[in-house]
C-alpha cells in the first residue's frame, strides 16, 4: 500500500509540473474572425533560434493558410558579402537540412535570407513550409540540428521537445 501512495504521489507531482505548450502558443483573430495567427513564444536572443508560426483565412475570397518554421543564425554581416567587380555584394545563399533524433533528415533548396542589424550583424533566416509532406515527421521526431546555407546550428533537446509539442498544437486549430 506505501508503494502505491509513493506512485500516486510521484504521479501528481509530474503531472503538475508538465508543461501545457498549447496554450504558450499566442493566437490573434482578426474582428471578423475570418484570419487567424498562432505563433509559438521565442526570445530573439536566445539561440538557435526556431519558431513555428501559422496563419489563416477561413474567408472564401482571401483563402491561406501559410504553416511554417522559422529557422534563424545569427553572423557577421561581413561573411555574407563576396567581392565583385564593383565592390562587396551580399551572398545569394540556399538550402536548408534538419537533422532529426533518430538520424533522419529533411533538406530543401528554399533561399536563405539575411537580415542585416544596425551593429554589424545579421541573422540568416529561413521559412520552412510546414505541410501534408513533412508533418508527421516534425511532429513525431525531435530536431536535433539544423543548417541553413553553410551555418549550422545544433538544438538543445528542451527546444527540441518545446517545437515538436508547437508544431502538433498550431497543427490541430485547423487541420490539414
Amino acid at each position: 500500500m506505501k508503494n502505491i501512495l509513493i506512485l500516486a504521489l510521484l504521479f501528481a507531482g509530474n503531472t503538475a509540473f508538465a508543461q501545457d505548450y498549447c496554450k504558450q502558443v499566442k493566437k490573434e483573430v482578426t474582428e471578423n474572425n475570418t484570419s487567424f495567427n498562432y505563433e509559438s513564444p521565442y526570445k530573439e536572443d536566445s539561440l538557435p533560434l526556431i519558431r513555428v508560426v501559422r496563419n489563416y483565412s477561413t474567408n472564401p475570397e482571401a483563402d491561406f493558410d501559410n504553416f511554417s518554421l522559422i529557422f534563424a543564425i545569427p553572423c557577421e554581416f561581413s561573411d555574407l558579402l563576396v567581392p565583385g567587380a564593383s565592390g562587396e555584394t551580399e551572398k545569394e545563399e540556399q538550402g536548408v537540412v534538419i537533422e532529426f533524433d533518430d538520424k533522419t533528415k529533411l533538406e530543401d533548396d528554399i533561399t536563405v535570407t539575411h537580415n542585416k542589424k544596425g551593429d554589424g550583424t545579421a541573422m540568416r533566416v529561413l521559412y520552412y513550409p510546414v505541410n501534408g509532406d513533412n508533418i508527421k515527421q516534425l511532429t513525431t521526431k525531435k530536431i536535433i540540428s539544423f543548417k541553413l546555407a553553410t551555418a549550422q546550428s545544433v538544438v538543445s533537446p528542451e527546444l527540441a521537445t518545446a517545437i515538436q509539442k508547437y508544431v502538433t498544437c498550431i497543427r490541430d486549430v485547423k487541420k490539414m
